[in-house]
């Protein structure tokens, strides 16, 4: 930690800086970047240097909920990525109570919210009022620990696509009025392991670009859905409901979706909401060297245009109704 003499007050300009969540930090933990708390606009208090150990629980400022804890927007990386570390290996042990690890999935959950936010695709209220239900139906899932098994033991671009991926299931949901608590959990548990099976596809034919798939590594990789599957049978408590999800969040509506080719009318109603979700995050935030990431206007555009509007049309119609309120609150 560092000494009074370097808490001196520092300056970056707010652009410069990203709020973090206070939950990232824990006592004795070696810091990956300089921590700082807002005083004013443009006027920052130095309180962790990089390197130090972190001693924050006797700061005054630290516990109070009107300082936000900030860090530099060029180690933001550094620091979600010790975060996930620390993560794994805290969830690995099953010692831990489960009440750590939401805290700790609280903590991922920022890092796709920070995404989302950056993104402009929804308000900042909504997209934070979405990542606490997600943290909160953690606590009442019994597969919880089951699902944080198979999330920690994905790649960290992976695990933010799922999240980002719950998280905008979820806005959708509330847009459509899927508002029974037993449908939404459903959405988040699909949107969250919709992608495990990936783990039984090879890593070269996932990083290659897919127009450039021969036909039996498509045939691989189309499969991947039905192993999602096949992988959580084994799991209690997951419902029927979130396996058709997981089975089916590559169909459409016009049915050349994959692995069964499944019409509008044969695809579950939940599953269509996170098909859609699924491929609007991989647009916003795609990972991939010779991917283009798109703005919420342009994926949809690319969806109606390029793809021909393949989804459900209501389901469609909510995402973009989604983005044009916030267009009109911007406005505002």
């Amino acid at each position: 930690m560092s000494s009074a003499s370097n808490r001196a007050t520092e300056s970056p300009s707010d652009d410069q800086v990203i709020e973090v969540s206070k939950d990232f930090f824990f006592e004795g933990m070696t810091l990956p970047a300089n921590i700082y708390i807002k005083m004013n606009p443009n006027n920052y208090l130095l309180i962790g240097k990089k390197g130090d150990k972190a001693a924050f629980s006797n700061l005054h400022a630290f516990k109070k909920d009107e300082f936000g804890v900030y860090v530099n927007k060029l180690e933001y990386a550094v620091l979600i990525q010790q975060v996930t570390l620390i993560t794994s290996k805290v969830l690995e042990q099953k010692t831990i109570p489960d009440s750590v690890k939401v805290r700790f999935l609280t903590s991922l959950t920022d890092d796709a919210m920070s995404s989302l936010k950056t993104s402009g695709f929804s308000s900042v209220a909504k997209i934070q009022k979405v990542s606490q239900l997600v943290t909160q139906m953690s606590q009442q899932v019994n597969a919880f620990n089951d699902i944080l098994d198979i999330l920690k033991s994905l790649p960290n671009d992976d695990a933010k696509h799922v999240m980002t991926t719950c998280m905008i299931a979820m806005l959708l949901c509330e847009e459509m009025n899927v508002n029974l608590p037993q449908a939404q959990e459903k959405v988040a548990m699909g949107a969250l392991l919709h992608d495990v099976g990936l783990k039984f596809v090879p890593k070269e034919i996932l990083e290659k670009p897919k127009h450039l798939l021969t036909p039996d590594e498509v045939q691989i990789y189309e499969q991947h859905p039905l192993k999602s599957v096949e992988m959580l049978r084994d799991i209690k408590d997951v419902p029927q409901d979130v396996l058709f999800i997981v089975a089916e969040h590559h169909e459409n509506a016009q049915g050349t979706g994959f692995p069964k080719k499944l019409r509008d009318i044969k695809i579950s109603p939940l599953g269509k909401i996170v098909g859609l979700a699924d491929l609007f995050s991989e647009l916003l935030f795609n990972q991939k060297p010779e991917g283009k990431s798109f703005t919420p206007d342009e994926a949809v555009t690319y969806i109606d245009d390029i793809l021909g509007q393949p989804f459900n049309k209501q389901t469609f119609l909510a995402l973009k109704n989604i983005i044009n309120k916030k267009h009109l609150a911007d406005k505002s």
